[in-house]
């Protein structure tokens, strides 16, 4: 089968909608900064605003995810491959120490003097989101990595979700770097982002009997591994000062339930954690009935 898009009318929607609300976030971060604007930068008075680099490549993957609702392709890789150069290109100022310059470009395009420093968990985003979309129209391997691509998102996901739980608690799980906090409005986006990604990885020849796709409890698996991954790195990176015992409680209803969902999606996909997959069922020889 060659590479087009086979999903029913409701995947369909639900990636106009989810790109349209990751770009339209965007598009209207980076008219408040340039407006001057600074409250819808915020969201929320104790969020942290967020920065016309992060705005600019939620923006990008959300037009792009639009571009694979309506089938414009080069849209999306085009897109996609921007917020995949701006990603590399902050990971390696970070790297080498050589930033801030393409905060400071895109905040002077908006005239803002003050640009804001991106969050290493956002750059991660950007970068998981704009991999899985060039993967989405990739020529090659097409059958076989659309599970891959709902694999990302699914991470993607779950990165915003621990971020938005960390302002509902008041937890800082959404501080990965002391100083670069996630802005929540960048945390909203990436679960947006995430669940746009997975959407676009859901075809009908992908579907079961009970129309799941079939990589369905891998995905639901990876992604509750990935939110009590990004709780163990946002606590091995915390400030001492800010990690409160008696407010750290409030993550554990979100801990216990995506470790129970990571167990029961792992033996819905058939294979038990740290034992490998369930042997297959024997088969009785020729001529002998089972049981």
């Amino acid at each position: 089968m060659g590479n087009e898009y086979l999903v029913g009318p409701m995947y369909r929607a639900g990636l106009i909608v989810s790109g349209g609300m990751c770009a339209g976030l965007g598009i209207a971060v980076l008219a408040a900064r340039a407006l001057h604007i600074a409250t819808y930068a915020r969201l929320l008075q104790t969020s942290a605003p967020t920065p016309p680099a992060a705005a600019l490549g939620f923006a990008a993957c959300g037009l792009a995810l639009v571009g694979i609702g309506f089938w414009f392709p080069r849209v999306t890789s085009v897109l996609a491959m921007v917020t995949m150069s701006m990603g590399i290109m902050l990971v390696v100022e970070r790297v080498f120490g050589r930033g801030p310059i393409v905060e400071t470009l895109v905040a002077a395009n908006l005239g803002v003097k003050d640009g804001v420093g991106i969050a290493p968990n956002t750059v991660a985003v950007l970068l998981l989101g704009a991999g899985a979309l060039l993967l989405r129209h990739t020529p090659r391997w097409f059958e076989t990595r659309l599970a891959s691509i709902a694999t990302i998102g699914s991470v993607v996901f779950a990165i915003g979700i621990v971020a938005s739980t960390g302002y509902m608690t008041g937890v800082p799980t959404y501080v990965w770097q002391p100083g670069t906090p996630m802005s929540f409005l960048s945390a909203i986006c990436s679960c947006i982002l995430g669940l746009g990604i997975v959407m676009s990885a859901c075809r009908y020849s992908e579907l079961d009997d009970s129309g799941m796709p079939r990589w369905f409890g891998l995905v639901i698996c990876s992604g509750a591994l990935a939110i009590n991954l990004a709780t163990a790195v946002a606590y091995l990176c915390r400030d001492v000062r800010t990690w409160q015992p008696a407010r750290a409680i409030g993550l554990a209803p979100m801990t216990i339930v995506s470790v129970v969902l990571a167990v029961v999606a792992a033996r819905q996909a058939g294979w038990r954690p740290f034992l490998g997959r369930d042997a297959p069922p024997a088969v009785p020889p020729p001529g002998v009935r089972g049981s």
